[in-house]
Parts: structure tokens; sequence; C-alpha cells
């Protein structure tokens, strides 16, 4: 990619009085602007400029529109000022043969060029020129880009790719290039001392909303992983620039999703020894080695097992998508303060999560990874069921055991409207403990009999009432509403339940066992 690629690819004041049919025009004021970028030549007669503009325009005028009204004339000059017009050219002598002072010294004040050809020009002939000029230019440009792009793609193939790329990007452009992981790991192109960074991070921060700073950032899977900025002090951002930026971040992008595929099928080559761990057949010190030899820094707090299943019906996905969703889980539980190692099974993904922050926060941060997991586009429909928090590292098969069993409780279960915690299913566990299933049934025919045969023999959902009315303590207003039906039938309904269950039925004592046996009703449903 040549140096001369910008120098090629843009046209500013300086370069249409370079022109032939500039070569006796005159600078009359603002020619501290002459480095503004000239995008289009507008040929404009008219006053009042409304919708008209779009930026970057040079404009070309022979003053009829306000060749008597030195107030209309110094308007339309500033409102140019205002759009960030690129300069104004006006034709002496048929309709104008003077421009006022104030004029000349407002367009002089902001750096805005007015232009005076003193004998008559053919507009024609300047829009010819200079449109032909800047068509030439794009047509550059669109082939410029294509090979760069194809440069970017043989760079992705070499040993260094991400340095590689950002130095040729600064190459191309001849600005400083300045990439950004995060606050301790800044690289800029070409390298500068630690003073000379800090003083363009300064200028970065200062010029966010300018035309001498172009940030792109580099995404993947609905994540932020870095972002690349280009900035220059003395020249200002091109269209260019912010095309070839988005190249270069979108190459760069492939390259870090290319890496965390590789590191992710590496991490799956150590299923055998996760499959050992999870079945309690590693000691403490051994699991605290290999957690150091994997990378893992900092003293943990606990772990626990996190379970992944795909939901029925979800076409498409299989397990040639399990890379793809230990990245997303990776991006969506790391920053939360978990270490993550995913491990996978032929019917579901395994997540254990490290707790590296305080154990007081677990539980709300799961739950928050859980929440951006299920609002993620891009991941499939999924079952996510979380184990049994655990200190000692040694004993994550009872995490691993607890989180199937939690799983088994989500996808069978109330349609996973239940909590994907273990340690939040409460009474669940309790009776998924009892041995003697016949018991439970018994103890649900004790006390759902009644309402139980009534739904059978009526094709009624009072059993239904019962347990939406029980999760909601009692308020009838807000059993109707998750009912989806009016408070005149619900009272119908308790009404039916007090006739057979008695009237008592939400007295203390008689509303656990009712709560209790629905809930042994769901279990034995499953």
């Amino acid at each position: 990619m040549g140096a001369g690629i910008v120098l090629h690819l843009k046209m500013t004041i300086n370069d249409v009085l370079n022109r032939s049919t500039f070569s006796k025009a005159k600078v009359a004021a603002g020619s501290k602007g002459l480095n503004r970028l000239v995008k289009w030549v507008h040929v404009m007669e008219v006053a009042q400029i409304g919708n008209l503009l779009n930026g970057n325009e040079l404009i070309l005028s022979t003053g009829m529109a306000w060749k008597d009204n030195e107030k209309a004339f110094l308007s339309f000059v500033l409102e140019l000022i205002e759009l960030n017009v690129s300069g104004l050219c006006i034709e002496l002598g048929t309709q104008l043969s003077a421009v006022p002072a104030s004029v000349l010294e407002a367009a002089e004040n902001h750096g805005f060029p007015i232009i005076l050809f003193e004998e008559e020009v053919r507009f024609i002939d300047i829009t010819q020129e200079l449109h032909t000029y800047l068509i030439q230019q794009h047509y550059k440009m669109i082939t410029e880009l294509e090979s760069f792009s194809q440069a970017l793609n043989q760079l992705l193939l070499s040993s260094n790719p991400q340095e590689n790329i950002l130095k040729l990007l600064h190459h191309s452009v001849k600005m400083q290039v300045v990439f950004i992981q995060s606050q301790k790991n800044v690289a800029l192109f070409p390298a500068v001392d630690s003073p000379e960074q800090e003083e363009w991070l300064d200028f970065i921060e200062k010029n966010k909303e300018s035309s001498s700073v172009v940030r792109q950032p580099i995404q993947a899977l609905d994540h932020q992983f870095a972002e690349l900025i280009l900035c220059s002090k003395d020249q200002p951002i091109t269209d260019l620039h912010v095309l070839l930026a988005d190249r270069t971040a979108t190459a760069i992008a492939n390259q870090l999703l290319r890496e965390m595929y590789t590191a992710e099928k590496k991490k799956a080559e150590e299923n055998s020894w996760m499959q050992e761990w999870l079945e309690g057949r590693h000691r403490d010190e051994e699991i605290e080695k290999h957690l150091v030899y994997l990378g893992m820094k900092g003293r943990h707090q606990g772990a626990s097992v996190f379970c992944v299943e795909f939901e029925n019906g979800e076409a498409g996905f299989s397990e040639t998508q399990y890379p793809y969703i230990q990245i997303v889980f990776r991006s969506i539980f790391e920053p939360l303060g978990f270490y993550i190692l995913p491990y996978a099974k032929s019917d579901h993904l395994i997540f254990i999560l490290i707790n590296l922050r305080d154990a007081a926060s677990y539980k709300e941060r799961v739950r928050k990874g859980i929440h951006l997991a299920r609002e993620n586009q891009n991941l499939p429909l999924l079952f996510m069921a979380v184990g049994k928090w655990i200190s000692r590292l040694s004993a994550l098969d009872k995490s691993y055991d607890t989180a199937q069993k939690a799983l088994i409780f989500q996808t069978k279960l109330a349609k996973g409207k239940i909590s994907p915690l273990y340690d939040d299913l409460h009474m669940y566990r309790l009776i998924s403990m009892i041995p003697d299933k016949h018991e439970l049934v018994d103890f649900i025919q004790d006390y759902l009999r009644p309402v139980i045969q009534y739904d059978a023999k009526n094709n009624t959902r009072l059993l239904t009432t019962l347990k939406v009315f029980l999760m909601c303590n009692g308020s009838k207003q807000e059993t109707a509403g998750h009912l989806f039906i009016v408070r005149q039938t619900l009272y119908h309904r308790i009404k039916q339940l007090e006739e057979l269950l008695g009237k008592d039925f939400m007295e203390p004592g008689k509303r656990q066992a009712l709560e209790f046996a629905a809930m042994a009703h769901e279990y034995m449903e499953l």
C-alpha cells in the first residue's frame, strides 16, 4: 500500500486553486481555510439556503441574489460557514462589482475562503472539470480500498497479524494510530514514549467530536473487545480515513474471533481432566496447580457448575455451535468476576464458574449473567441451571450433581419459570430428596384429590388457580392478573376451592401443606 494513498484521494481549496479554470482567480479572504476539503461543487443564485447543502461544497455564484443587500449577503455567508461549506467563489462584474468589507471581515475571522473572479468565467467549465476530478478520485478510492482489503487478508495469515495490520494502516494514512484494548493495554503506531502517548490520549479525549479524530470500535458477537482510533493534529479526517479504519477494525475483529475460537478449541481438549474433576477425583492441591497452569489469576471465592441445554425445536443449532456459545458466555461472565472453564458433553454444555470476587455478591452476579445471556439475540434458546455453590473446589461434584437436578427442573417444570439457581429451589430440593415416592403420591392425594377429581370431571383449572393463589400469597388482585381473569371469576373459583378443601385452606398450617402438595404434584409430573 503506497505512502501517498491519502494525498490522491482528497481535494482541498488549495487543489482547486491549482486547476486551470482558476488560473486568474484570487483569494480575497479566509486564506487560513485553504486546506478545507471539497466534496462537490454547486452553483447557487438564491439567498435562502434551506436544506440545499450537505457540507463541504464549493459554492459558485454571481451574487445576483444579494447584489444590493449587504445585510442579506453577510447573512448568506454566515449561514454557509455554519453549514460547513468549503468556500465561496464569486464572479465580479456581471451582477456584483465588489464584496462588502463586512463580508470579507467575517470570512477572514472564520477562515472561510472567498475567491474572486474579476472577469467573466464559465461556471459550466468549472463544475465539469472539478466534478470529473472528484469522480475520478472516487474511483481511485474504491480501487485503493480493494487493494487495502487484499493486503489485510494477506496479513491475517501472517505470524503477527494484529501488529502488522495496524502498521499497514499507519503506513497508508500517515496519521497516529491508537489501539486500545483496556486502560492498561494501549498501543500506538508509530510507537512513542510515555509522555507523548499521554499527550495523544489527552488530545483524543478533548477532540472526541472534531474532524481530527475517528474512533472505530472492534466488535464481535455483540461485544466490544477494543477500539481503533485515527488522529491527526495537522490534517482533517476524510471519508477515506473512515473507510480504511472500518476495514481495519473488521479485519482485527476477525483475527480476534479466530484467536478466541482457537483458544476455546484448545480448552475443550482438556475435557478428560475436567470430567475427572466433575466426578470429584481431584484433590484441592491438584486443582489449584491446574488453574495456575491454565492462567487463572487471583484468589477464588468458591465455585459452582453451570449447565446449558438447547431448548427443544432449536433448528440449526448443534454441538458445532458449542465453541461459539462458549465465546459468548465467556464475554458475559468474565467481566462479572468469574473465571470460566467450559466443558462440552453430547447433550449439554457445562461451565465451571470460579468466583474471583466476594462471595456475598455471587448470586446477584450469576443472575445478571443469566439475564444478559437470555437477552443476547445471537444465542439460541437455552435452558440454564446453576448448581450449589461450593467453597472447596474438590467438592465440585456436588455442584455438578445439583446443577443437573436444577436443569431437569428447568426443562420439565414450569417451562423455565422457576429460578435457574439450585440454591433458590428451596421446597423443590426437599421434594427431590424424598426416597419413597409412594408416600409422596399419598400426601398429594390426601390434600389435592378433591380438586384434581373436580378438574378431571368438569374440565376446569381449579388446581392451577390454587397454585397461583398460593404463589401470590393470597392476593386476589395479583392472582387475577397472573391468570388473566376478572376478579369476579376468581371469587367464584375461590368459593369452589373452599367447598372442596374447606374454608380454612389458607390457614398457616394447612396452607403450607397445600403448597408442598402442589409443588410435589408438579414434581411428580416430570
